[in-house]
């Protein structure tokens, strides 16, 4: 792995323990063992290496890998398939989800990358649930489209800060993010059709199992 790698998979880790406020490129040069020096080679400071964090982000696993349902894809395989990559992704940058205001003030090009990526990820999540809708899964009228695709990306982006907030001590773990999925399902269930209802139901409770399942061993 090359030195600028090194360094942007040693900050999601050390942001993710410690908080991104906590870390400086400091400790992140003496986590991986070389100089400051060697690091500002790679990168400006903080802020450059968060963006090239959310870069990858972005790419990697909301903007590739994005789910559209297909003839060779079920539509609900899709909608999960979807729901993974989102909270996968919370999962992995959850430093970033946990401060997302802070940081997009403190980084204008942060910012700017983030809602360039938030407007594409608007127009799929649209087109996504407009794929359900052909293939009769979901049902819902073209005015209601906006606000639904605007709720379920609230909740996929603040489901980890709303968490932390409603305990008093948060311990973020697989649970959380299952959590988060269960919320999703909560949200799509008054769209679903009679006829889609007991195969969302069949996949809700694999959610919710799954999560039981956490928390026992918790």
């Amino acid at each position: 792995m090359k030195t600028r790698d090194k360094i942007i998979q040693a900050s999601i880790d050390l942001f993710n323990e410690h908080g991104e406020r906590n870390v400086t490129t400091n400790h992140i040069a003496a986590h991986l063992g070389i100089s400051p020096g060697n690091l500002y080679y790679h990168f400006r400071n903080k802020e450059d290496i968060i963006l090239s964090i959310y870069e990858e982000y972005a790419r990697k696993l909301l903007l590739d890998t994005f789910p559209i349902a297909s003839p060779d894809i079920e539509p609900l395989d899709a909608i999960i398939n979807y729901m993974d990559t989102v909270f996968q992704a919370m999962s992995r940058f959850r430093f970033f989800y946990a401060n997302l205001p802070v940081l997009l003030d403190k980084n204008p090009s942060l910012r700017e990358k983030y809602v360039e990526v938030q407007e594409l990820i608007r127009t799929q999540v649209s087109d996504l649930l407009i794929s359900l809708r052909d293939v009769n899964m979901i049902s819902f009228e073209d005015e209601e489209l906006p606000d639904l695709v605007s709720v379920l990306r609230i909740v996929n982006t603040f489901w980890l800060s709303f968490y932390q907030t409603q305990n008093l001590h948060p311990n973020i773990d697989s649970s959380v993010f299952i959590e988060g999925v269960l919320k999703i399902f909560a949200l799509i269930r008054p769209y679903t059709t009679p006829a889609a209802l007991p195969e969302f139901i069949k996949a809700r409770d694999l959610y919710l199992k799954r999560h039981q399942e956490m928390q026992t061993v918790a």
